[in-house]
C-alpha cells in the first residue's frame, strides 16, 4: 500500500509539474536558456513559426541564432540570469512577456515577447 501512495505522490508531481511548464512565463525562460546555451533544436521547438519549416530552413534559422548568439557574446558579458518581470495577457491566446537579462558585469537589458498559445501549448512569436 505504501508503495501505490509513493507512486501516486510521484505521479502529482509529474502532472503539476507539467501544468507549471504549460506558463507562458517559463515557456519562454526555458526556450531563452536554451538558446543562451546554444542548444538551438530546444529554442526552435518554442517557436510559432505559423507554417511548418522543411530542414534547409531550419538550418538557416540555426545559423542566423548562432550569428546574434555570438554578436551578443561579443557585445556583452556572459547571461548570468534570466528572470521574468511581468506578464500581460492581451486574450486568452495571446500575451507579452516582460523578461531582464543579467549580465556578469552587472548590466541589465529589459525585453518583451509576444506568446501565443495553441491548444495547452504556449509558442514564441517571432513575427508580427
Amino acid at each position: 500500500m505504501k508503495k501505490v501512495g509513493i507512486i501516486l505522490v510521484c505521479l502529482l508531481c509529474l502532472v503539476s509539474c507539467e501544468e507549471k511548464e504549460r506558463e507562458p512565463e517559463v515557456v519562454l525562460k526555458n526556450a531563452l536558456e536554451a538558446l543562451n546555451r546554444e542548444d538551438y533544436d530546444a529554442y526552435l521547438q518554442r517557436v510559432d513559426w505559423g507554417v511548418e519549416m522543411d530542414s534547409t530552413q531550419t538550418l538557416y534559422m540555426k545559423q542566423a541564432l548562432r550569428q546574434h548568439v555570438g554578436w551578443r557574446r561579443s557585445e556583452r558579458a556572459a547571461v548570468v540570469a534570466i528572470d521574468v518581470q511581468d506578464v500581460k495577457m492581451q486574450s486568452d491566446s495571446v500575451c507579452t512577456v516582460y523578461y531582464q537579462y543579467t549580465f556578469a558585469d552587472g548590466t541589465n537589458e529589459v525585453s518583451s515577447q509576444k506568446m501565443v498559445r495553441y491548444g495547452e501549448d504556449w509558442k514564441l512569436r517571432l513575427r508580427n
